[in-house]
């Protein structure tokens, strides 16, 4: 059985299943009349009576796990079996209730009060056809046993739609972060591709240019130059398909230490490995990258520190050489660590006055600064 949602989709009922199972149990009391009566019974009545109780298990049993219109159907059938049983014996006040949490269970609200309005008529027209003289006494017992399995039905049904909606929230996380890291990925590549392949392009249209006006010396430079340049771009992307595979920032920072060394810097880095989120890794690894392909490039400095730490809710990344920088331009690179620091919504600082210094500020939140 299923039960459609406001959200129009069909919720599973297992749990819900196994409920209505266990419930079953009360509906013995069906056979309370039949033991407590102190005149004969014939064999006929005793089979009649177990014949109406096993067509009602029959009708339940279709009900907890039928799903539609037909489930209305069904209701009416176990509301039939119960009226005509009655004239049997009175047990089937302990069982016409039944009828109320499919009631409350599988049907809208509104819905499911007009099913309750007819399970109830059907109750009191039982009771004057076959329980006249002994009225109240036999609609009384299934009113309230109706009315309870009615609200335990809607409590089920709240708990279902609840639980479907905690679901498709979940999926809807998942998704939208599947979305943000594939923005991520488009991000860091035209950061790392754009500037360079633009220089490719424009170097190769002058070199062009140049040995269309014979100046051949000139045209081979550029064509070396651009070689130079697609062969360091070739080493950017695998550095940046090895960061796709999920590298941590602790490994990264001791990659880019090794890089450093290999081309002949002091390195000194402070690690002390605060708590940060993905969104928060991934950008720094992004931001340590790009300043280290500029002090690669540019700087003339023999040292280079790294330091990063959190104080309180506070944390702090810094990176700094000692070369001499008479200028600074704010190329792709600077423009690439800024829009990184705006979407973490953390303060830049950059100061030349003493080589290089890049200092990132960031305030996390207590779930955060506990890995949250």
């Amino acid at each position: 059985m299923h039960v459609m949602s406001k959200l129009g989709v069909e919720l599973p009922l297992h749990k819900e299943q196994k409920m209505g199972m266990w419930a079953l149990i009360f509906s013995s009391f069906y056979f309370f009349p039949l033991l407590a009566q102190k005149a004969p019974v014939s064999v006929v009545d005793v089979i009649a009576q177990v014949a109406v109780y096993m067509l009602f298990i029959a009708f339940y049993l279709i009900a907890l796990y039928q799903k539609g219109p037909r489930l209305t159907g069904i209701l009416l059938l176990m509301m039939l079996t119960c009226g005509l049983g009655t004239m049997l014996t009175y047990g089937t006040q302990s069982i016409f209730g039944y009828v109320g949490f499919f009631c409350g269970l599988c049907y809208r609200l509104a819905q499911g009060l007009i099913m309750m309005a007819m399970l109830m008529s059907a109750l009191l027209l039982t009771g004057f056809l076959f329980a006249n003289e002994s009225l109240w006494y036999f609609c009384l017992p299934a009113f309230v046993v109706g009315g309870g399995l009615f609200a335990l039905g809607v409590i089920g049904r709240k708990d279902q739609t609840h639980r479907l909606q905690h679901r498709q929230s979940q999926q809807q996380i998942q998704q939208l972060a599947a979305i943000a890291e594939r923005e991520r990925i488009a991000r860091d590549l035209h950061d790392l591709l754009g500037h360079s392949l633009s220089s490719i392009a424009l170097k190769a249209e002058l070199a062009t240019k140049l040995q269309q006006l014979g100046q051949h010396g000139q045209a081979i430079q550029e064509s070396l130059e651009v070689a130079s340049i697609a062969r360091s771009l070739l080493s950017e992307v695998r550095e940046a398909v090895s960061g796709l595979k999920q590298i941590g920032l602790d490994a990264q920072l001791k990659a880019l230490q090794q890089r450093l060394a290999q081309a002949g810097f002091n390195v000194f880095i402070e690690n002390q490995a605060p708590s940060l989120s993905a969104q928060q890794e991934s950008a720094l690894c992004y931001i340590a990258k790009e300043a280290v392909t500029n002090i690669l490039r540019h700087s003339k400095a023999k040292n280079v520190k790294v330091a990063l730490m959190q104080q309180d809710n506070v944390v702090l990344f810094r990176i700094e050489d000692d070369g001499d920088i008479k200028n600074l331009t704010h190329g792709n690179g600077l423009e690439g660590i800024k829009e990184r620091a705006l979407q973490l919504g953390a303060k830049l600082h950059v100061d030349i006055s003493h080589g290089l210094k890049l200092q990132l500020t960031m305030e996390q939140s207590v779930n955060e600064s506990h890995g949250g």
